[in-house]
């Protein structure tokens, strides 16, 4: 009887001593980041929250985790991580420069001109745009070429609060096109206000760069740990075939 009991206790202490072992993101947690309205891919009214936040959630699921977002204005979004409020935002395009952590790709982008099509936009180089008034939005990054011509002033622009002002505003020619993504444009034609002058509108048959989505985090043990769990179940399926299931059709 003292054997079967000393050996009851042998494994229970053995027990505890490999669960105190494990490692800590094994144990099911909850990842707190921010994002903004931006549908297709993210947003409080959408199904499961957009397009990249069903596929947060994928990854995360592979480790027993859970998504929780804050829906922002996307200027504060981006603050809530570099005042560490949050461990990261998504969606963001790759930007090495700025010091933070990027997931691998949690979907794609591709970038283009919305113009009017009577008033069709030709161009070869980037630097043609240049005769053109551009919408474009505050705190979003375009593309690097057009961003530095906007800072070095060279490029004209014109910025909107959000996609829906910039299409309104260009379907009333008072500016030239708009630099946006072109499945939030698709989405967008579901808007009254837009479904009643999307036939003005065209996409340019050029597309100005075609970027990949991220994740970005806090370049800190709690990031790096939380980058590692997205980018471990990230490779566990195919994020992009997931997004081109869901994403409206282009017309």
């Amino acid at each position: 009887m003292m054997i079967t009991v000393s050996m009851k206790l042998k494994n229970l202490c053995l027990c505890t001593l490999i669960a105190l072992c494990l490692p800590g993101e094994l144990v099911a947690d909850t990842l707190e980041l921010s994002t903004l309205e931006w549908p297709p891919f993210s947003g409080s009214n959408l199904p499961e929250q957009g397009i990249n936040s069903k596929i947060i959630s994928q990854a995360l699921s592979f480790e027993n985790h859970t998504l929780a977002i804050s829906v922002l204005p996307w200027n504060r979004a981006a603050r809530t991580v570099t005042t560490g409020q949050t461990v990261g935002y998504y969606p963001t395009y790759f930007n090495p420069a700025n010091g933070l952590l990027f997931s691998n790709p949690i979907g794609a982008s591709p970038i283009v001109l919305i113009e009017r099509k009577n008033n069709p936009i030709i161009w070869d180089q980037v630097s043609d745009l240049n005769q053109y008034e551009l919408g474009v939005l505050k705190g979003y990054i375009n593309t690097v070429e057009i961003d530095e011509m906007i800072a070095n002033g060279s490029q004209k622009f014109e910025t909107g609060i959000d996609e829906k002002q910039n299409i309104l505003k260009l379907a009333k020619g008072r500016i030239d096109a708009i630099i946006m993504d072109i499945n939030v444009f698709e989405y967008l034609k579901s808007d009254p206000q837009v479904a009643k002058i999307a036939h003005q509108l065209q996409v340019n048959p050029k597309t100005l760069q075609n970027k990949t989505l991220h994740i970005t985090f806090n370049n800190t043990p709690e990031g790096k740990k939380w980058c590692d769990i997205i980018n471990n179940g990230l490779a566990q399926f195919d994020a992009m075939a997931i997004q081109d299931a869901l994403l409206p059709a282009v017309e």
